[in-house]
C-alpha cells in the first residue's frame, strides 16, 4: 500500500514536491506485506481523506468522499471478478478487500490532487499521510 501511495502521489505531484518522496520510498521499501498491516495502511489513507475533506476550507470536496464509498464497493467487486477472468492461467486473484484497499489509497491521492490544484501542494498534508502509513508496523510472527 505504501509503494502504491507513493507512486500515486508522485504521479500527481509536480517535479518539486515529487522529489521530496525519496526518503519515504526508502521507508516503504523496508515494510513487509502482511495483509493486516496493509489493510491498516490503506485505512490510514481513507481516514486521512475524510479528515482533509472535513476541513472547512475543503468542504466543497466532500462530494469526493460520498462517491468514494460507492466506488470502493464497486471497484472491489469488479476488480476481483475481472482479474480472475482475465488472467486465469496465472492463477492470480485479487480479493475484494485488496481491491478496496487500493481504492482507498487512490481516493486519498485523488483528494490530495484536488486540494493541490486549488491551493497548491503546500496546502496538502501529504507528509503526515505518508508518515502515518509508514508508521503502521508489520506484526511479528503469529503463534502456531
Amino acid at each position: 500500500m505504501a509503494a502504491h501511495l507513493l507512486d500515486c502521489l508522485g504521479t500527481a505531484m509536480t517535479a518539486g514536491p515529487s522529489e521530496e518522496l525519496a526518503p519515504y520510498r526508502a521507508g516503504a521499501a523496508k515494510l513487509g506485506s502482511d495483509e493486516r498491516a496493509e489493510w491498516h495502511r490503506a485505512f490510514v489513507c481513507a481516514r486521512w481523506a475524510v479528515e482533509v475533506a472535513s476541513q472547512p476550507e475543503h468542504g466543497h470536496l466532500a462530494h469526493i468522499l460520498s462517491t468514494s464509498r460507492e466506488a470502493v464497493r464497486l471497484f472491489g467487486d469488479a476488480v476481483a471478478t475481472e482479474a480472475g477472468r482475465l488472467v486465469p492461467e496465472a492463477g492470480w486473484r485479487v480479493s475484494a478487500p485488496f481491491a478496496a484497499e487500493i481504492a482507498w489509497v487512490d481516493e486519498a491521492c485523488r483528494l490530495a490532487g484536488e486540494v493541490a490544484r486549488e491551493r497548491g501542494w503546500g496546502a496538502v498534508p501529504w507528509r503526515r499521510l505518508l508518515e502515518s502509513v509508514l508508521a503502521v508496523p508489520d506484526p511479528g510472527p503469529q503463534p502456531a
